[in-house]
């Protein structure tokens, strides 16, 4: 199956596999056991549209745009965000996005739940007011971001350096909080 025309609005995917999306735009669709592993995904555009049980691992999205775009229980393992377009915005639920890379990104509000974070960047972002519920950020970086009322309360192995970020009023909690002490340096007995 590969898609024959450059525009669908309110279609429904099921376990498509295609390796190269160039200039199609979709509206309000919803794709549901795609494999788009590897793919090339270039000048598309996706607006409302909702990722079910998807894999996008290792994709390589160029001049694309997600404008309210939602991921569930998907697989985006090995992805730069950082070559797509404005407006970027895209919520994680249940998903792997370990590995991937933000840079120079707004991702203000954006909502990252119950999902594995791990070795992941995030560089000079705007994470004003994100949410990270239940999310597992292990070896993740934050470099240079405005952290301002993000919130990390229920998520674990964040190791976040404030003199690198600006944190005000960004919500933690405790254990992981403690995190911020093995920045210092002191030594704890």
């Amino acid at each position: 199956m590969s898609f024959k025309i450059d525009d669908y609005w309110e279609e429904e995917f099921v376990k498509y596999k295609e390796k190269e999306l160039y200039k199609i735009y979709f509206d309000n669709c919803t794709f549901i056991k795609c494999d788009f592993s590897k793919a090339l995904i270039d000048s598309c555009k996706f607006t409302e549209c909702t990722f079910i049980n998807c894999d996008l691992s290792l994709a390589s999205l160029k001049s694309s745009t997600f404008n309210d775009v939602k991921f569930e229980n998907s697989k985006l393992i090995g992805i730069s965000w950082s070559s797509c377009d404005e407006p970027f915005d895209v919520n994680f639920d249940s998903c792997n996005i370990s590995q991937n890379s933000f840079h120079l990104l707004d991702l203000r509000k954006m909502l990252f739940k119950n999902s594995i974070i791990k070795d992941t960047g995030f560089e000079e972002c705007n994470l004003e007011k994100a949410i990270f519920d239940n999310c597992d950020l292990e070896l993740s970086s934050f470099i240079k971001n405005n952290l301002k009322k993000a919130n990390f309360e229920t998520s674990k192995n964040y190791l976040i350096d404030p003199k690198l970020n600006d944190l005000k009023d960004t919500s933690f909690s405790l254990p992981e909080a403690l995190s911020f002490l093995t920045l210092l340096p002191i030594k704890i007995k």
